[in-house]
């Protein structure tokens, strides 16, 4: 009898190449599920090696190994050491300028005096008027006064006699001058050592009577009275400062009593 072949019957090797295809395809499909769900659910990406440096060491050792994608090795960053400096900066600055308030100042050796009433009994001298005026035109205060000329408050940190310009200033105490100098807010200023507290006489003309290194004694000409930029829009004074150690003292505190 003849024999037919069924015309549906494929060849062994069609069947072999069909199957390949769904294989592939099948892996396509899958490699695309892959990727929509590794960027929807923040899986990371094995090329970013920064990934790995957020992860605990247990951690980062499992996603190593899932990935296949070793971390990188991490340099040791070395600060440089700051290198001390070989030689203390010293700054240079008028011994007259404590602040843009204060004329006065202080050096590192001095003491410290902390109760006011200690630094007044310290100044054992009787101390005597700069001018030959006894009047106060503002006196000495560590509250905020009214400063005319700046047009604000501050802390009046020495007392204003009233003199006229070119009238003698005379020395307070005896002692020696320790320093002149020229300061924007408060005009000449000559600083005069008297041992355990030092006198500060401000707004003094330039052509004062003493030099530095002079030792003057009680009622000597030290100069004459001048301009006070910071205390221009007042009357003509002398403006007194007194300093024991670290401490400004209101001078009339110590001013020989005229009873």
């Amino acid at each position: 009898m003849k024999k037919y072949k069924h015309a549906n019957v494929k060849k062994p090797t069609e069947r072999v190449g069909f199957y390949i295809a769904l294989s592939i395809c099948m892996m396509a499909v899958g490699f695309a599920v892959w990727s929509a769900y590794s960027t929807m659910s923040g899986a990371p990406d094995p090329s970013d090696n920064t990934y790995f440096s957020s992860l605990s060491t247990e951690e980062a050792a499992v996603a190593q190994e899932m990935t296949g994608v070793t971390e990188p090795e991490t340099e040791a960053v070395t600060q440089a050491a700051t290198e001390a400096p070989t030689q203390e900066e010293t700054v240079v600055e008028s011994r007259l300028l404590i602040s843009e308030t204060k004329p006065g100042t202080k050096d590192a050796e001095e003491d410290v005096v902390k109760d006011p009433l200690q630094a007044v009994l310290r100044v054992t001298d009787n101390l005597v008027y700069p001018v030959r005026s006894h009047q106060v035109v503002k006196p000495y205060s560590e509250d905020g006064v009214y400063n005319s000329t700046l047009r604000d408050y501050r802390a009046h940190t020495g007392c204003d006699f009233a003199a006229q310009t070119g009238e003698n200033v005379y020395a307070m105490c005896g002692g020696t001058v320790k320093e002149i100098s020229v300061s924007e807010l408060y005009g000449v200023i000559i600083e005069v050592d008297c041992g355990d507290f030092s006198v500060y006489y401000c707004g003094l003309d330039s052509d004062f009577a003493v030099e530095k290194g002079d030792e003057v004694s009680t009622g000597d000409t030290i100069g004459t009275v001048g301009q006070i930029p910071c205390e221009s829009s007042d009357q003509p004074h002398v403006h007194i400062e007194i300093r024991v150690g670290d401490r400004l003292i209101d001078p009339l505190s110590v001013i020989e009593n005229d009873g």
